[in-house]
């Protein structure tokens, strides 16, 4: 790993459960939500806490297949919910988050600054710009996440 590739690790370590620029990490937003809240909708065509973390899930996997050179979609659909909303499939889908997060760390730890510049597999988009802009969905999103926590009542 190198120098810029190790600044943009700690700023996705720093998002994920570190003290993160914007004054909140993951981590401490989830914390305290379950099922209940984290499916709630203000109406029917906006998303739940739930449909966000699924959709980060997606895209950080998007983000690690384009690192490995692959631009294909994950497997699995965005905004995925699971049959049953319950604790035990929130826990669930909150173990994939942090997964999924291990797994790009990996790969941006591999990562070498000298291909930062190049073309990735997206079209227009250097890997530097997939980075960064994944980082920028993640804040964006959390943001969302945030105002729902807080819709809620929690």
């Amino acid at each position: 790993m190198t120098l810029e590739t190790n600044r943009i690790l700690k700023q996705f370590t720093d998002l994920q459960h570190g003290e993160c620029w914007i004054g909140n990490n993951f981590k401490e937003v989830l914390h305290g939500i379950d099922a209940s809240i984290a499916s709630y909708k203000i109406t029917a065509e906006t998303n739940s806490i739930w449909e966000l973390i699924a959709h980060l899930i997606y895209w950080r996997t998007t983000v690690t297949n384009r690192l490995s050179g692959n631009n294909n979609p994950p497997p699995f659909i965005d905004f995925r919910l699971p049959q049953e909303l319950n604790d035990e499939n929130w826990h669930q889908t909150l173990h994939d988050f942090e997964s999924a997060y291990h797994i790009l760390r990996s790969a941006i730890h591999a990562f070498k600054d000298e291909n930062l510049d190049k073309p990735s597999p997206k079209e227009g988009q250097t890997y530097y710009q997939v980075l960064m802009g994944c980082l920028q969905h993640d804040a964006y999103h959390m943001g969302q996440i945030i105002l729902l926590k807080k819709v809620a009542g929690k």
